[in-house]
């Protein structure tokens, strides 16, 4: 009897463990399928891949993206706004529409690339560049309506030849956080041509 009892233990024991051995998953791999290719004068040049909005305003985020802009930051939302754009197109002439806008070029990129933003209105804006499994490698938080960031891509250990890494932005000013939201995904090619670069995405 006590044998049995024995036997019965040990099997509830090696059970338990094995439960908590297959719990343990790994991390999700999230498929970045495609770039806006964009010149150094930032001007997009057309799409390799699939492309998903890359560079504009995501309508919805996952709770999971959202969180990769909840790093810390020192910069405050004390004093931010939106800028009132009602009536942009009153009066003669021509008229080009108000809007927020966010690149990074060149893309591919070799080393280095160029982040430019313009928010209507006194903004905090914040960036992060992940990889596959939204490891942050880069990020970046600023209060201001503009500003042209210098983004270093050299290290080789971080930023892969042949690998797309995706960027996540956002502005927020005062009661309205990551009012403007989007995201564009970045190729990194240090092959001779751009040609040779194509290679790289599915």
């Amino acid at each position: 009897m006590r044998n049995f009892a024995f036997l019965i233990g040990l099997l509830l024991c090696f059970t338990a463990c094995n439960k908590h051995k297959n719990s343990t998953s790994s991390p999700q791999v999230h498929e970045f399928k495609g770039i806006a290719v964009i010149n150094s004068n930032g001007e997009i040049m057309g799409e390799w891949g699939t492309d998903d909005g890359d560079w504009g305003n995501d309508a919805t985020w996952s709770a999971e993206e959202f969180q990769l802009l909840n790093f810390q930051d020192t910069v405050s939302l004390s004093g931010t706004y939106v800028r009132d754009t009602v009536g942009w197109n009153i009066g003669p002439g021509i008229h080009v529409q108000p809007h927020n806008e966010v690149l990074s070029f060149t893309n591919p990129a070799a080393s280095q690339q160029y982040l430019v933003y313009f928010g209507l209105g006194l903004l905090k804006f914040k960036a992060v560049i992940v990889d596959k499994y939204f490891n942050p490698l880069f990020t970046y938080c600023s209060r201001d309506s503009g500003r042209v960031v210098h983004i270093d891509l050299s290290d080789s250990t971080k930023f892969q030849n042949g690998v797309i890494y995706r960027m996540y932005y956002s502005f927020s000013a005062t009661d309205s956080l990551h009012f403007y939201k989007g995201h564009g995904d970045i190729l990194i090619c240090r092959e001779q041509t751009l040609n040779d670069c194509r290679k790289y995405v599915p």
